[in-house]
C-alpha cells in the first residue's frame, strides 16, 4: 500500500503553492523593474556618453558610428588641447569665467531679492491689491518667455550702453528668476508655524531681524532649491546672451552655437563645449544636494 508523502496531501499543497507563487511574482517584478531602471539609465546616459566620446575623436571619426575608444577608434585630446591651451584658449576662459560669474551673481540676487518678497507675500495681508492677484501677476512675468521682451531689452541696454556687458545680462536673468523664487520661497513660509515668529517679535526682535534670524535659517532647503533652479537657468540661457553678447560678455552656450563653418559642423568642437559646460553644474548639484530634500524644513519645524 502506497503512503502519500507529505507534498501529495491537497490541504499542504493548497498552502504552499500560493506562497511559493507570490515569492516568485515578486522576485520577477524586482528584476523587471531593475532591467527598466538599467535601460532608462543607459538611456539618460548615452547622450552624455555620446557627447564625450564626440569630443576626444578625430574630425573624420565624428562621421562613422564609433562607439569604444581605443576600439572604434583612436582617441585624440587635440580638441581639448585646442579649446584650452591653444588658439582658442583665451575665449574659452572668458566664456567659462563669464558663464560663472554670471549664473552666480544673477542666482544670488533672485534669492535674496525673491525670498523678501515671498516672505511679504505670506505673512502680510494687502488690502488695496490682494495678495492673490499680485502673485497671479508674478506668476505671468515668469511665464512671458525671454524672446518676447528681447527687442525692448535691447533698447535700453543700448541705450545706456551696457550692450556686451556682463552686468546687463545678470540684471536680465535675475529679472527673469525672482518670479519663480517668488512662488518657490512663499511655499516654505507659508509652512512655518507662526507662533515662531511672535515668539521673536515678544523678545523684541523686529520683522526684518526675524526675517534673519528666525525665518531664513528654517527655510534653508527652500533657498538652495530656488537657488539652484536660478543658476541652472542663468547656466543655459541662450537668447539672451546671443542677442546682447559679442566679444566680452560671451558664455559656455553662446560658444556652443559657434562650432560651425563654411565647410560643416565641428562635431568635436560642440562636444567639447557642451562637456565643459555640464561640469560646473554637476559639482553644484553634487556638493548641496543634501539641502534639496524638503522634508529637511519640515522635519525642522515640527521636530
Amino acid at each position: 500500500m502506497d503512503i502519500p508523502n507529505d507534498d501529495d496531501r491537497p490541504g499542504l499543497r493548497l498552502h504552499i503553492l500560493p506562497e511559493e507563487g507570490a515569492k516568485a511574482m515578486r522576485g520577477l517584478w524586482r528584476w523587471a523593474v531593475s532591467l527598466f531602471l538599467l535601460a532608462f539609465a543607459a538611456f539618460t546616459v548615452f547622450p552624455i556618453y555620446w557627447m564625450l566620446i564626440t569630443s576626444i575623436k578625430a574630425p573624420l571619426d565624428t562621421t562613422k558610428p564609433t562607439l569604444i575608444p581605443f576600439v572604434d577608434f583612436t582617441p585624440t585630446l587635440r580638441t581639448w588641447y585646442e579649446l584650452l591651451v591653444g588658439l582658442k584658449s583665451y575665449e574659452t576662459r572668458r566664456a567659462l569665467v563669464n558663464s560663472v560669474v554670471i549664473a552666480l551673481s544673477s542666482s544670488t540676487i533672485s534669492v535674496l531679492l525673491g525670498s523678501m518678497a515671498g516672505y511679504g507675500l505670506s505673512k502680510f495681508r494687502f488690502e488695496r491689491w490682494k495678495n492673490r492677484d499680485i502673485m497671479s501677476f508674478i506668476l505671468t512675468q515668469r511665464m512671458l518667455p525671454p524672446i518676447v521682451a528681447l527687442v525692448p531689452l535691447f533698447i535700453m541696454m543700448h541705450w545706456v550702453r551696457m550692450v556686451d556687458n556682463v552686468v546687463s545680462i545678470i540684471l536680465i536673468h535675475s529679472a527673469f528668476n525672482i518670479p519663480f523664487v517668488v512662488w518657490i520661497m512663499k511655499d516654505f513660509f507659508d509652512e512655518l508655524p507662526p507662533e515662531l515668529e511672535e515668539a521673536g517679535l515678544v523678545d523684541g526682535l523686529s520683522h526684518l531681524a526675524v526675517f534673519r534670524y528666525i525665518v531664513l535659517p528654517l527655510s534653508k532647503p527652500g533657498l538652495m532649491v530656488s537657488w539652484i533652479f536660478s543658476f541652472a537657468f542663468s547656466w543655459n540661457e541662450f537668447i539672451t546672451v546671443l542677442s546682447l553678447a559679442y566679444t566680452k560678455a560671451i558664455t559656455l552656450t553662446w560658444l556652443i552655437s559657434t562650432g560651425h563653418h563654411a565647410r560643416a559642423l565641428e562635431w568635436w568642437t560642440i562636444s567639447a563645449y557642451g562637456t565643459l559646460s555640464i561640469i560646473p553644474p554637476m559639482l553644484f548639484a553634487v556638493t548641496i544636494q543634501r539641502y534639496i530634500v524638503r522634508g529637511l524644513t519640515l522635519g525642522a519645524v515640527k521636530g
